[in-house]
């Protein structure tokens, strides 16, 4: 393989296969983080969305905690 996007064209259906296997969701089939994934309570990200929701008020964006 020369690089990664020929990587992924040649393994789609086995890289999809295992994102699915490690996905959770919700009752109503959307896909969620579990209280108990430390990625839950990462806040690197924080400062960005805010920088981000008050730079575009023309779409809805929701964070549940």
């Amino acid at each position: 393989m020369k690089n990664f996007s020929e990587f992924v064209a040649a393994h789609k259906e086995k890289i999809y296969e295992q994102a699915e296997k490690n996905t959770q969701r919700n009752a109503q089939g959307h896909t969620v983080i579990s209280r108990s994934d430390p990625w839950f309570y990462e806040d690197e990200w924080d400062e960005y969305y805010k920088e981000l929701t008050a730079h575009d008020n023309s779409t809805q964006r929701s964070m549940v905690r």
